[in-house]
């Protein structure tokens, strides 16, 4: 579970001790729930694994150590969030988000909690416990409704941190026919017990990471049909596993480079991300991209994915990390998904994972086919 940074801690306070009732403010809500269901039904690796997944099985996400095995479950993909926001005046507002999640267990962790202070029209100041946002759907991405997949491609969407403590500015503009926003954050975190190490140390193990000195910023442009996103971060990494008793990794430095593209014409969907990490002070270099095009016959999409991740690890690196362990998979799916409302709709997705990584990941994992099917809303 996540220990809350003081900051964050203070935006809390400041939501649990501000009451609409006694005070001249506005607050709203809103929430989102996704109904997954699904189970690999193929692959080359059977039985329990090392971990203590039943395979055949398939990563559906990352960060969560979501991961659909050989019977049908609801677990790796369902969730049900709630965001509520207090209005103090034209300027000023506190945003809190809570998320119960299948993968946990059903536990209910905050996501969210920090203020909002609308310098003019153009610039906002934020302060507090955001999403970090290293994807084009990291803001959106427990929110099922706002994609066209069951569940984020994992070759791009996994990564052991996913939000931050801190500050960030974000300033709108406009250049002719073109409008965008520039975000610039800063900020740390230290997830505790995350659930992405279990991934590969196995379920009953418990990990600790730290991202510090985080310092960022993402551009993102539109017109008419079209959206582009470029970001870039860097920090300090830490990491310990605690079931082992070990102490805080030396701090290495990570430099985080993305770009996106979505082309929405008419009936015709296009989008395609690219994510690439340096981490050569620790093992290496990541490379992640996935390519995706779809068309709308109605309510219904029609949605093919193609992602890929390796590794590129660096010979003498400090972490000792070998060619046996070396990460390398792509995933291909087709995904039906079919508008029940404005606010609801229900998917279809079949997943094929090919594995070449070296022997560690292969023999623990492997290939697989998966199908899974979600319900979504907003309310």
């Amino acid at each position: 579970m996540t220990k809350l940074h003081p900051i964050a801690s203070a935006c809390l306070a400041g939501f649990l001790l501000t009451s609409p009732a006694t005070l001249a403010v506005d607050f709203s809500w809103s929430g989102f729930l996704t109904l997954g269901l699904g189970k690999s039904l193929s692959g080359s690796v059977q039985g329990p694994n090392e971990i203590g997944f039943d395979c055949p099985c398939m990563i559906a996400d990352f960060s969560q150590a979501g991961v659909y095995e050989d019977s049908w479950s609801l677990n790796p993909d369902s969730k049900l969030g709630l965001q509520g926001s207090v209005m103090f005046n034209d300027n000023l507002s506190l945003t809190g988000q809570i998320v119960s999640r299948g993968s946990r267990d059903f536990a209910v962790n905050l996501e969210w909690v920090y203020l909002s202070y609308q310098l003019n029209d153009n610039n906002t100041l934020q302060l507090g416990r955001k999403r970090l946002p290293l994807f084009y759907y990291s803001e959106q991405q427990d929110v099922g409704f706002t994609y066209p997949w069951v569940h984020l491609p994992g070759q791009t969407y996994g990564w052991e941190v996913v939000n931050y403590n801190g500050v960030n500015w974000a300033h709108s503009l406009q250049i002719g026919d073109w409008s965008g926003i520039i975000n610039t954050f800063a900020g740390s975190e230290t997830r505790k017990d995350g659930e992405y190490s279990k991934i590969y140390s196995g379920l009953n193990s418990e990990s600790d990471t730290r991202w510090s000195g985080i310092v960022g910023a993402e551009l993102v442009m539109s017109k008419n049909w079209f959206e582009g996103r470029l970001m870039l971060m860097q920090s300090d990494t830490q990491g310990r596993l605690v079931s082992e008793g070990e102490d805080w990794s030396a701090k290495a430095k990570q430099q985080i480079y993305g770009a996106s593209a979505l082309v929405d014409y008419q009936d015709y969907l296009l989008s395609a991300e690219l994510f690439f990490s340096d981490r050569t002070e620790s093992y290496g270099r990541d490379l992640a991209y996935t390519l995706s095009v779809g068309r709308r016959f109605d309510n219904l999409l029609v949605f093919l994915t193609h992602g890929m991740y390796q590794q590129k690890l660096y010979a003498n690196n400090p972490a000792e990390v070998g060619e046996d362990d070396r990460e390398k998979h792509r995933n291909s799916s087709v995904v039906l998904k079919y508008d029940v409302s404005a606010s609801a709709a229900v998917k279809l997705q079949f997943d094929h994972w090919q594995d070449f990584s070296g022997s560690w990941f292969k023999q623990t994992y492997g290939d697989a086919n998966t199908l899974s099917l979600s319900y979504d809303r907003v309310f």
